[in-house]
């Protein structure tokens, strides 16, 4: 197609293979020829379908695509996108469009072919897009269209073939004054695709041609009828007008910050066993802390696994993402922040606070049995003092096995006991404690190494108690205690069970498996 040089250089039987309606490939080269997409840009490409179009962003633009469709298995298209050599650059999701879980101001750009006119017709839908986009950032959407407003009334000559989902369909016009009226865009244009009936017309031909088929045939006879009378390809590129609250880029924390003398909190954390935790300003942790120092528990826990730049890596159960910077930072891996409970808006604020160096870190709001990823794509998963809260049942590791590659590692360090206490009696100095929940999923080594060889999707390499868990628990609350925020310490830092466990029953336990 001499309007679309770009795509004409794909493999036909490729595109024919996987299409879904109009030639993709022709939509999102018109759509992105208006667009200012540059190299190491964040792009969402919404309703991707069978992701030729991320594909196309990923390989044309030196962008890195997230391919978000409900419909199309992410596992599908991650072994498309893997044979089109641009797995480090897209990253394929099981999402719904209205129930997005990124973190605000996010992406550079979105981009939508042939897929808005099922989800965005109504009022409230760009706003809540655009909490996605950042400032000045693009919106592109490529879809049918009409010359004409019809009111859900059908043309009499293309009533026979009318379906419910033509009530869709707008022209520019209409387009124009839905987004504008959000007060949150500048459109940048709204018109129809050069030739868009005729284009379309011609694929739909095209596809025809490869085999029999009842909707093809339906809409080739639809367009031939309408000859260009009524049916269009409408093309709107808006940008996101900034926020009068800024970007948003301020510092941002769980808890207020701690009160110290500069170097107390260094001199009193400095542990030899953690000399990368170390480099990490410790009131920044603090502020950020949600249970035992996260720095450490990772130091310890990374210790035991084979990590390698360029990597990807879900830190799940992330909570404020001071993992997940530690991860990007330390190790040059792309880190995908899971967590349900802290706001990946916040995280996403985190992140840029303090940079990630050679790796790059993906905020999103994730629930623990509900895995929105493509089968085998991550290269490990790691998860620290968040696995033991939805983990203990024997049935959950092949649900999360299922998104690691063969080979790759599972690795976990939590809160832990050395006396398996469905076996013992608790001790009655640790009994306050053991009347809560939580207590109750404090495990041994040995019991998880058991769990997770039950499972009978790894195996695994490492399973032991920190040697000096409880010590440096001890140590890290104590700290807390003196210098973090009071509502911390009143709550989940409690000191008074690990001080009276002189038993020395509480530890931090630590296991990594690889996948068989």
């Amino acid at each position: 197609m001499s309007s679309a040089p770009r795509a004409g250089a794909y493999p036909a039987d490729w595109v024919l293979e996987n299409q879904m309606g109009p030639n993709p490939l022709w939509l999102v080269e018109e759509l992105t020829a208006t667009m200012d997409l540059r190299p190491g840009m964040r792009v969402l490409d919404l309703g991707c379908g069978r992701a030729l179009t991320s594909v196309f962003l990923a390989r044309e633009y030196g962008v890195h695509v997230t391919a978000a469709d409900l419909w199309i298995d992410p596992s599908d298209n991650w072994e498309r996108i893997c044979a089109a050599g641009v797995e480090d650059s897209v990253v394929p999701l099981r999402v719904d469009a209205h129930d997005l879980k990124f973190a605000e101001g996010y992406f550079d750009a979105v981009v939508c072919v042939d897929a808005y006119e099922y989800f965005g017709t109504d009022h409230w839908f760009l706003p809540s897009l655009l909490r996605f986009v950042r400032p000045g950032g693009q919106i592109g959407v490529v879809t049918p269209g009409v010359r004409r407003e019809l009111a859900g009334r059908a043309p009499e000559h293309l009533a026979r073939w009318w379906d419910w989902e033509f009530n869709g369909y707008h022209t520019p016009q209409w387009w124009r004054r839905l987004w504008e009226s959000s007060g949150k865009v500048d459109v940048d244009r709204a018109d129809f695709l050069p030739d868009g009936a005729a284009h379309w017309l011609a694929w739909e031909e095209a596809v025809l041609e490869t085999g029999p088929g009842e909707r093809t045939a339906g809409v080739v006879a639809l367009l031939r009828a309408d000859a260009g009378e009524t049916l269009e390809i409408v093309r709107v590129v808006a940008s996101r007008k900034p926020s009068e609250a800024g970007d948003g880029s301020g510092r941002v924390s769980l808890w207020a910050w701690p009160v110290a003398e500069p170097g107390v909190l260094a001199d009193r954390l400095a542990l030899p066993a953690y000399p990368r935790s170390a480099a990490y300003d410790p009131a920044w942790v603090m502020a950020n802390v949600m249970g035992p120092h996260p720095l450490w528990l990772m130091e310890w826990l990374t210790g035991a696994m084979r990590l390698e730049p360029g990597m990807r890596v879900l830190d799940l159960g992330c909570g404020t993402a001071v993992t997940s910077v530690f991860l990007a930072r330390e190790f040059g891996v792309h880190v995908t922040a899971a967590d349900l409970w802290t706001a990946p808006g916040d995280n996403w604020r985190r992140v840029r606070e303090v940079g990630t160096g050679a790796g790059t870190v993906m905020p999103l709001s994730v629930e623990a049995h509900e895995l929105p990823f493509a089968a085998g794509y991550f290269d490990a998963v790691v998860s620290v003092d968040a696995y033991h809260y939805f983990g203990t049942d024997v049935r959950y590791l092949p649900t999360l096995a299922r998104c690691v590659r063969p080979g790759g590692q599972i690795a976990m360090a939590a809160p832990g006991t050395r006396v398996d206490f469905d076996a013992e009696p608790v001790p009655e100095h640790l009994t306050p404690w053991a009347a809560e929940a939580d207590f109750w999923t404090f495990r041994t080594a040995q019991w998880w190494r058991r769990n997770w060889e039950r499972s009978g999707v790894v195996t695994v390499e490492t399973a032991d108690a920190l040697e000096d868990g409880r010590r440096e628990w001890l140590l890290w609350n104590r700290a807390c205690a003196e210098f973090a925020d009071p509502e911390w310490t009143a709550g989940p830092a409690r000191e008074d069970p690990i001080v009276a466990d002189t038993e020395r029953l509480l530890t931090l336990t630590r296991v990594v498996a690889s996948r068989d």
